[in-house]
């Protein structure tokens, strides 16, 4: 139980560090290429080390960690080529953000499909942000426009995905409450013939 709580304290820091990282990058789109790789890089590694994490959490639903294995390997492998700058990280940034979102959200919109007959109420909400985030991805990948547009449009997509996630922390992570601490005791008795 304790392993599930931190893990979703933990999921929901790194969502909300990459909800910010687009938000800045919506609001400042002039950051510098090697900034950007470096500071992506290690908010990816952070994202998939927790995924990973939260594979292996024991959440009473297991909705929102059920796909985090590949995720994470994913992202710590995105962002080990954004922070070691393999060849063409940069130009590539757009379509790899825009697979890893569209890759994310698809797995969400499964999620929220899965939601819904589990009865949560959180369901549509989670719909919506997955199908934005697909859009997004979708967007990045196909690169109508560049320069600031494209910067801003990652940062969108970025954000949208921490909030996501962040909506998925919220609602569909369920930590078991202890059982209380009675012990029912049944007695049994042999019966000799």
């Amino acid at each position: 139980m304790k392993f599930v709580q931190s893990v979703k304290i933990l999921f929901a820091s790194v969502s909300a560090v990459l909800a910010s990282a687009g938000l800045a990058l919506m609001i400042w789109p002039d950051v510098s290429a090697s900034v950007l790789c470096a500071a992506l890089g290690v908010i990816f590694m952070l994202c998939g080390a927790v995924r990973l994490a939260g594979y292996c959490a024991n959440d009473l639903y297991r909705l929102a960690f059920q796909f985090d294995l590949a995720v994470g390997l994913l992202l710590i492998a995105l962002g080990a080529a954004l922070i070691f700058r393999a060849p063409g990280a940069m130009s590539s940034l757009p379509l790899a953000i825009g697979v890893f979102v569209l890759t994310d959200s698809a797995l969400r919109l499964q999620t929220a499909l899965d939601a819904k007959r589990f009865g949560l109420r959180s369901w549509p909400g989670i719909l919506i942000f997955a199908l934005c985030g697909g859009a997004l991805g979708v967007l990045l990948m196909i690169r109508p426009f560049g320069g600031r547009l494209l910067v801003r449009a990652m940062g969108a997509a970025l954000a949208v995905g921490g909030v996501e996630n962040l909506l998925m922390v919220f609602f569909a992570i369920c930590v078991p409450r202890r059982r209380s601490s009675q012990i029912i005791q049944e007695e049994y008795f042999v019966q000799e013939d």
